[in-house]
């Protein structure tokens, strides 16, 4: 009982998790990289488990929780009036790859990796007759659980 009563208290990683809107993964990296000052306390036999102060929370949600002016805006990445998406990929015959990305202007516009060159939407779209490689608007998928992907280790 005085063991117990000398430890640290506070929230857990699964507390600091749901308040921060993160995963209990991320808030353990944080917890080993410092981002989140925590105690490690003991946990049964051979394992630790930590425990996050409340100034400590404090001071990791200022800096770890996105603030609305951080988090980007769908006008950001996707053009509505035209509908493409911030570095959509697009080809013709006449050109082989076209991204769409932004200029100084902020301006949505198509960049030419073979070349290096800038072209505005409309001229992409009319000169070069610029296609989408693939659809943005795909439908969603119906299982809502894990996916189980196989990579070659030569890849």
């Amino acid at each position: 009982m005085y063991e117990k009563q000398s430890l640290p208290t506070g929230m857990s990683p699964n507390d600091v998790e749901k308040k921060l809107g993160l995963s209990v993964q991320s808030v353990y990296k944080y917890i080993q990289d410092g981002s989140i000052k925590a105690k490690a306390v003991p946990y049964g036999d051979e394992r630790i488990t930590y425990v996050i102060s409340e100034a400590a929370y404090q001071e990791a949600a200022k800096s770890l929780k996105p603030t609305e002016t951080q988090r980007p805006k769908k006008y950001e990445y996707y053009d509505s009036k035209n509908d493409i998406a911030l570095y959509q990929r697009f080809h013709s015959s006449k050109i082989p790859e076209a991204r769409v990305v932004r200029n100084k202007e902020n301006v949505f516009v198509f960049y030419l990796p073979n070349i290096q060159k800038l072209l505005t939407y409309e001229e992409g779209m009319k000169n070069y007759t610029l296609k989408p490689s693939n659809s943005i608007h795909q439908p969603p998928l119906d299982y809502k659980g894990y996916v189980e992907i196989q990579v070659p280790k030569t890849k």
